[in-house]
């Protein structure tokens, strides 16, 4: 690595490194100041009581010196003087002559110590050529390397050279390390053989592609396997680091003809080879589907050699952060024009996309590279290709899987969560009313295909993998494609019911609620047979089955709510969903006035009773249950019962202006309920001294938590990594927000 190609980095890329870098070379530390347009800041060391050192970091690699001085004269000079710090530092990716740097010290000064103080891009690169430990920590850096990008595909009788080439080229610049690279990386330096495992779009022939540029990076050659094992044989050269790259080695969508042919056995000799060769490494990729059914098929791909090499990519491993850097990356070098970059500036634009549940570099890629000359507003389009990941899921599940198999995801999809036992049990009778062969072998069959690719065991209980395939499974049923009827007739829980109407009232579910319409009569049969798997709460149960008879125009499905409804208010204890039930109870057109009228009247008097009950033991069980309700409660009181509530809150009022005690943050909420129930029947103007002292402790609390919170905004990654926090925090937000601003930047140098 004796030149870098700095073109290769990011704007924010380029800062990490210039932190990194001059934080040797200053002797400093140095943090990456959050930017603003106004302030000409993007890294500082300002000690308290100390000098304050500015660095600035210029990306301009294709803008030309004439430019960039222009550039800093007219915009930086006026900034730099405003902000008056004691030492200026400047870096760019520009080359700078003796003059060039001459007139820019003339410009800065004082501010700008001396020429040395003013980097340009010949100067980063010789410093980092002295410095490898550094450049090994930044991924995209190492990887710019001119000997060894120019030298690995050009030994040997590579095949494709120019493809692979470029194909790496391109991956290296949107490529983000995370948890499932490290993961990946590590397998390799263990066992020398790795194979990358995940669902289609997650990123395993771009972990595969990297692990084969970091090998390259270091002095390897890097070999493509296209057709058979065998072609390993063949390029194997004794004494020469070699790294093979087999990507999607059990075929792209079904198992290949040469895994009749023994292709098995040879596998394993090569890796087994291959795993006591301390100059040679494999990494092949496969989707997990395709590798249970490879295993089910042949036995020694069951083998320990096997399990011990592989390791999965999840969706998991890309956190908030590192999905932010593979948007950032994917914009930044793609063909948008400067306009279309701008849009992933505004928060509103990047965030609902790196939250995004069904986030997938493939379908950022895709919809950057198709819909950008489709679609005006790329940011909606990638998003409305997020909410509908259709075209990965329809292939698969349309053609690949066995009728067993579709089964079974039908039959998950009807389930939040379910135990392997109950599973298997409704899978059975599914099996039966669609008149088809139904065993354990079947099953267990069906379900090795799916697991790990498709499905999650965890513990005994099944779920989905990813949450578009749930998408993608209510579609196919809303297409017509499953039997619904002999589905209903197969789910003995009143959870499976409930997901399958909740599917249908969904914008995507209009063919699900159809069939429920036709199938009417059968659904309330299946709701009555399931009606002992209700759980507590069945004023939540009944409010769903009155809005699905309202959904489907079903009478006896409302005959079965009116009955059940007259018995709850006695015993129930969930007085707000009483409520809830009986406002709908009172609007249905399928509910005769009688009985509403009836319901309302018992759910009043047990209303009146839960307050009597809550004020005899104070304020906070008041409080509690108010805020459970969520809706004012004083119109439920009469007589003195108000005035008793009233009281209990003046009680509390009095006791909290007197000595707030220990109250912290999490006492907000109390706080502002109390207050909020004492405005809304005018009691707080009988105690106004104590209401203003009591809100005045509710304003400090919220000062300090709004505090907490830009403070930890604010906090710099530690050297490049992010500091982890829980997901979403309004911490990763900002750093997102930090680096993706730099697309609205007019300074921005990528391509496109």
């Amino acid at each position: 690595m004796d030149s870098f190609e700095l073109g290769r980095l990011t704007d924010h890329d380029f800062e990490e490194v210039c932190r990194d870098l001059f934080t040797e070379l200053l002797g400093v530390p140095l943090e990456i100041f959050p930017r603003g347009r106004d302030r000409g800041v993007d890294l500082r060391h300002d000690p308290e009581g100390g000098p304050c050192t500015i660095v600035q970091c210029k990306h301009w690699y294709r803008s030309g010196r004439a430019k960039l001085l222009a550039h800093l004269a007219d915009e930086e000079v006026p900034k730099v003087a405003s902000l008056k710090p004691d030492r200026y530092v400047l870096a760019t990716t520009v080359g700078l002559t003796v003059d060039a740097k001459e007139k820019l010290r003339t410009a800065f000064a004082p501010h700008i110590r001396s020429t040395e103080d003013i980097h340009g891009v010949d100067d980063i690169v010789a410093a980092l050529r002295e410095r490898p430990q550094l450049v090994e920590r930044h991924f995209r850096l190492w990887l710019s390397g001119t000997a060894a990008l120019g030298a690995l595909l050009h030994k040997g009788p590579l095949l494709r050279s120019d493809w692979l080439r470029r194909e790496l080229a391109k991956v290296a610049q949107t490529f983000v390390p995370h948890e499932g690279f490290a993961r990946a990386r590590q397998l390799l330096d263990e066992q020398h053989v790795c194979i990358v495992t995940g669902i289609p779009g997650v990123g395993k022939t771009t972990v595969a592609r990297m692990l084969a540029a970091w090998r390259m990076g270091h002095g390897w050659e890097v070999h493509e396997v296209s057709q058979d094992i065998d072609e390993v044989t063949e390029l194997w050269r004794d004494d020469v680091p070699q790294l093979f790259l087999y990507d999607d080695f059990l075929g792209q969508t079904t198992l290949p003809p040469q895994f009749g042919k023994n292709e098995d056995t040879r596998l394993l000799s090569v890796m087994r080879a291959i795993r006591d060769a301390p100059d040679k490494a494999l990494v092949m990729t496969t989707r997990d589907y395709i590798l249970e059914e490879a295993r089910r098929k042949h036995d020694r791909l069951a083998a320990e050699d096997v399990r011990d090499a592989l390791t999965g990519i999840r969706l998991t491993d890309l956190d908030l952060l590192t999905r932010g850097r593979i948007l950032y990356n994917h914009v930044h070098r793609s063909a948008l024009r400067p306009r279309q970059k701008r849009q992933f500036a505004a928060r509103h634009a990047w965030l609902p996309v790196v939250s995004h549940r069904n986030f997938s570099p493939r379908l950022i890629e895709e919809t950057l590279r198709i819909d950008l000359k489709r679609e005006p507003d790329v940011a909606t389009a990638m998003v409305a290709n997020l909410d509908n990941p259709r075209r990965i899921w329809e292939r698969i599940v349309e053609n690949e899987l066995s009728d067993e198999a579709v089964h079974l995801l039908e039959i998950l999809f009807t389930y939040e969560s379910v135990e392997l036992v109950e599973l298997e049990e409704t899978w059975t009778w599914y099996s039966k009313e669609l008149d088809r062969e139904a065993d354990g072998r079947r099953f267990r069959h069906a379900l090795q295909v799916l697991d790990g690719t498709m499905i999650v065991i965890d513990e005994g209980a099944v779920s989905f993998h990813n949450p578009s395939i749930a998408d993608y499974i209510r579609f196919h049923l809303s297409a017509g494609r499953g039997q619904l009827g002999a589905l209903l007739a197969s789910c003995g829980d009143m959870r499976q019911l409930e997901r399958l109407v909740d599917a249908g009232r969904l914008a995507d579910g209009g063919g699900i609620l159809a069939q429920l319409m036709e199938l009417k009569q059968a659904l309330t049969s299946a709701v009555l047979a399931a009606e002992d798997t209700v759980d507590d709460n069945r004023e939540d149960h009944l409010e769903w089955a009155l809005d699905t008879a309202e959904t489907i125009g079903s009478s006896s499905l409302a005959e079965y709510v009116a009955q059940r409804a007259l018995e709850l208010p006695p015993w129930s204890e969930n007085t707000k969903d009483l409520l809830q039930l009986a406002n709908s109870l009172d609007g249905s057109r399928l509910i005769t006035q009688e009985v509403s009228a009836e319901f309302r009247a018992l759910v009043d008097e047990h209303v009146s009773s839960q307050i009597s009950e809550r004020v005899a033991t104070g304020w906070v069980e008041v409080n509690n249950w108010y805020a459970y309700l969520d809706e004012p409660i004083g119109w439920f009181a009469e007589g003195t019962l108000l005035d008793d509530m009233v009281e209990c809150a003046l009680e509390k009022l009095r006791e909290l202006a007197a000595d707030p005690g220990d109250l912290g943050e999490t006492s907000i909420d109390y706080l502002e309920a109390l207050l909020s129930f004492l405005t809304d029947n005018d009691a707080h103007l009988l105690h106004d001294e104590e209401f203003r002292a009591v809100d005045r402790v509710r304003e400090q609390l919220t000062q300090a938590r709004e505090a907490a919170w830009r403070s930890l905004a604010e906090r710099s990654p530690d050297r490049g990594r992010p500091v982890k926090l829980p997901p979403n925090s309004r911490h990763e937000q900002a750093v997102v927000a930090e680096f993706m601003s730099g697309l609205g930047n007019a300074e921005s140098d990528g391509a496109g």
